[in-house]
């Protein structure tokens, strides 16, 4: 008589009625792809989970010593805790003043030393009027003359049609509006506090007519970002509140990012809110080089595009693995252990200055183990989930874009993510939570000339204050492309 199964055998046992139960699940909810594509439990199943087992068993070495060297770095990074004593601040205007003891005759005391406090303050805004006058003049003795000589000063030359507002106040409100993300209503009520009554109106007039005005040089710094052979492309919506006694609809804008080391920027492109493939395709129809993206299936396009080279987002990737948390805890933790990994390296690289080639050897010889041995493990897990829970969209998505993800490590220039384009929106999405919506296609369209100019001026590490005040008093309406391109935020700097 046949004792009591082992413990072990039940495992096995259980693993493949788990299998199966998956494989059924599939064959009953899946749609008509998956239940075509997808096949159950195989004789070859024994054989992926070896091969996961052997990969990563050859990696053990190589991630033990990333992780000391992550450890190491970590350690070595670490800082006391506690307040800072003082703050740093720089151009900042300083005023002395030197406070003696009360009722003292100093001339019967020695200076031996002294102590200096530095105490910050603030005073509100100063908003005033200028007022120019402008004599009219004739030359003396010349009253009677038919044609006397008449002279005066000419009129200072307009930021705007009317000439009402000077170019440090426009950037003013430009800079609150689109960087420190303060709607106009909010503005107003600001220069209602220093004595100016402006209405909303006027002040949205003026962003739409400052964005006219830009508009040339958005146009030139478009053409200078897709000089660049390395890009990062996503999409980010907009809310748009066209259509009278309906919700908003979501419109999209598109943002490409200049990813080399020595960025001169992003720029915004928005085409009555689009989402459509045929954006991209136009605005990149000359791009020959490097493009980064997450897995929206309009980039699909360019992977048959000659000297094009597509690369992917290793965190969209993770952010799937993440989802899969709750309902897959265990294989879940076992992807991000190896997206982690990978993310250790990069660190360890960028701490200690690596060179672009150092970079791509290192990457080769560590992270593509780490990324095969990732594929395997992915291989030999595939059946314990259905195409419709969290698991099952995280590999399928993976899958998709794994070709992509080891493209990376071909050149030390690119980075592992498209982690900076992403945060290049946080402005627009600060800009949606506050003045919530566009009331036209044209609207956004000037709010992508301004997020695209400010955006680029802190990339390239220019004060948007500064730039854009010098832009707007030196920028004229027939300038040439050449006179143009001086005026970038790259070339600011």
């Amino acid at each position: 008589m046949k004792g009591q199964p082992t413990y072990e055998e039940l495992q096995v046992k259980v693993q493949r009625l788990t299998e199966r139960v998956a494989y059924l699940e599939r064959l009953l909810w899946g749609g008509k792809r998956d239940k075509k594509a997808v096949q159950g439990p195989t004789l070859f199943d024994e054989l992926f989970n070896e091969a996961a087992a052997s990969k990563a068993s050859a990696i053990a070495e190589t991630v033990e010593e990333i992780r000391k060297e992550a450890e190491k770095r970590r350690t070595a990074g670490k800082k006391k805790p506690g307040r800072p004593e003082r703050y740093l601040y720089m151009g900042v205007p300083e005023e002395w003043h030197t406070e003696y003891p009360s009722n003292v005759n100093l001339d019967e005391y020695d200076i031996i030393g002294k102590d200096v406090e530095r105490i910050l303050h603030r005073t509100p805004a100063r908003v005033w009027v200028e007022c120019i006058e402008r004599p009219i003049l004739r030359r003396k003795g010349q009253k009677d003359l038919p044609s006397p000589v008449i002279l005066q000063a000419p009129a200072p030359v307009a930021v705007l049609g009317g000439g009402h507002v000077a170019a440090d106040f426009l950037v003013g409100l430009l800079v609150d509006k689109f960087v420190y993300h303060i709607p106009e209503y909010r503005q107003v009520k600001m220069y209602a506090d220093s004595g100016v009554k402006l209405s909303t109106s006027t002040l949205n007039d003026w962003v739409h007519k400052t964005a006219d005005k830009l508009y040339p040089l958005y146009e030139t710094h478009i053409d200078d970002i897709l000089q660049s052979d390395y890009l990062q492309v996503d999409e980010v919506p907009w809310r748009i509140a066209d259509r009278p006694g309906q919700s908003c609809r979501h419109g999209y804008a598109w943002q490409f990012r200049d990813a080399r080391a020595q960025s001169h920027g992003t720029y915004f492109y928005y085409h009555k809110g689009s989402r459509a493939g045929e954006i991209p395709r136009a605005q990149l129809r000359h791009f020959r080089g490097a493009i980064q993206t997450d897995g929206y299936k309009v980039y699909d396009y360019f992977e048959s595009v000659t000297g094009i080279v597509l690369l992917t987002c290793m965190a969209h990737i993770r952010r799937k693995f993440i989802e899969a948390q709750k309902s897959h805890p265990v294989q879940a933790a076992n992807a991000l252990e190896y997206i982690a990994t990978l993310y250790m390296l990069e660190e360890n690289l960028r701490s200690r200055g690596a060179s672009e080639e150092e970079i791509r050897v290192q990457r080769i010889e560590k992270a593509l183990p780490v990324i095969d041995a990732m594929e395997a493990w992915m291989e030999s897990v595939q059946y314990q989930c259905t195409p419709d829970d969290a698991l099952g969209k995280a590999l399928e998505y993976a899958y998709k874009l794994w070709p992509r993800v080891r493209r990376y490590a071909d050149d030390g220039r690119y980075l592992i993510d498209n982690n900076p384009v992403e945060r290049g929106q946080r402005p627009t999405v600060m800009g949606r939570k506050n003045f919530l919506f566009s009331q036209t296609d044209q609207g956004a369209e000037d709010n992508a000339v301004i997020y695209s100019l400010l955006g680029s001026s802190e990339i390239v590490g220019v004060n948007p204050l500064k730039w854009l005040e010098y832009v707007l008093a030196n920028m004229k309406p027939n300038d040439t492309e050449e006179e143009l391109v001086k005026l970038l935020p790259y070339n600011f700097k």
